[in-house]
């Protein structure tokens, strides 16, 4: 069951207050790791007639079960097609001003995500918490499949990711912003896909679906849409509080895979490889200049977005993603295990 997610980060500084070095890149010191989860809980359920209003007002609901000719009419080609471990690829149109993904299987959008469409009129990127745990309610057990599998989440599960049922099929993810305490994305999944994943603690009755068997080819292929997509979020999230882009470091992007690929090999979580090196050796024996470094890893996150969010309400890795000092990005992953690796350059 994949109820247990981990997160933590590293600062390396040249000058400064907390987790400071006065010196050249140096050993850092490992932050204690977090436990973070997403969240859940349940919504006013969609009827045919609302779903049929939904359709007409076009929004990001308006999609889900569509086909992906349909997807193909509306938005054109996506930027980009990325491979993902639960059977669908994610179609994502990423710029500037929008960041969303379709989740296609078998020609139909079965999940999506976005950061920048509003769901619905109700739901609206950006909305206060207040407001919309007024208007649903969130929950602590959610129940789907007529109370067969049940969902429980933690209070920090409901904090940060309620869960909320749209009707019999489909469910959606609120992903919070904890400090600015606004709606940052939503993610709408079909509930056999839901299931699949396993985002929080899990009861049930009857059978679960069978994971899909994935070979290291899948897996390479999956870990660089992994990549690409973080690195995409990181950014989006970056312009949207008015903090510069970040620019692809191919080095440190090296660096950073070949820790979340030991971590995941060995089964440990640390900012520290097992020959005690930390991110300041392991940029160093890459050649990697910087007069500023910092790192921040995760374990366990279902995928890009639960791993950015985990980040996002998290301080010190909060601070790492939006500081204004870095320049620089490298992000590495291997299967569950996630890296990114920020520079200031001499």
């Amino acid at each position: 069951m994949r109820n247990s997610i981990a997160i933590g980060l590293l600062f390396i500084l040249l000058s400064g207050a907390c987790y400071l070095f006065i010196a050249q890149p140096a050993t850092p010191e490992t932050q204690p790791s977090e436990s973070i989860i997403e969240t859940a809980s349940p919504e006013q359920p969609v009827t045919k007639n609302s779903q049929e209003n939904l359709e007409k007002e076009k929004t990001f609901f308006s999609w889900l079960g569509t086909s992906s000719e349909e997807i193909l009419s509306q938005f054109k080609e996506p930027d980009r097609i990325d491979q993902s471990p639960y059977g669908y690829e994610w179609w994502v149109y990423s710029g500037a001003d929008r960041y969303f993904q379709f989740g296609i299987r078998d020609g139909e959008v079965v999940t999506a995500v976005t950061f920048s469409e509003n769901p619905n009129a109700q739901l609206t990127i950006g909305k206060s918490y207040r407001q919309l745990n007024q208007a649903y309610t969130f929950q602590s057990d959610v129940s789907i499949r007529n109370g067969m599998y049940s969902f429980q989440l933690t209070e920090k599960d409901i904090k940060e990711r309620p869960l909320i049922p749209l009707n019999d099929e489909w469910s959606a993810q609120l992903y919070f912003d904890t400090f600015t305490k606004e709606l940052s994305a939503v993610r709408a999944v079909r509930n056999d896909i839901l299931l699949e994943q396993q985002p929080y603690q899990l009861t049930y009755r009857g059978d679960l679906p069978t994971p899909e068997v994935l070979t290291e080819e899948d897996w390479e292929e999956i870990n660089q849409g992994a990549e690409q997509q973080i690195f995409e979020m990181s950014n989006y999230i970056r312009l949207k509080h008015g903090i510069d882009s970040l620019v692809v470091h191919d080095k440190a992007a090296a660096v950073a895979f070949s820790h979340s690929k030991d971590m995941n090999e060995h089964n440990y979580f640390s900012h520290h490889s097992q020959n005690g090196d930390g991110v300041g050796e392991r940029l160093r024996k890459a050649e990697v200049p910087y007069t500023r470094a910092g790192e921040n890893i995760a374990a366990q996150h279902i995928d890009a977005t639960a791993a950015i969010h985990g980040w996002l309400n998290s301080k010190g890795h909060r601070e790492s993603l939006l500081d204004e000092r870095y320049t620089h990005l490298g992000v590495g992953v291997d299967q569950l295990y996630y890296t990114q690796n920020f520079l200031a350059l001499p």
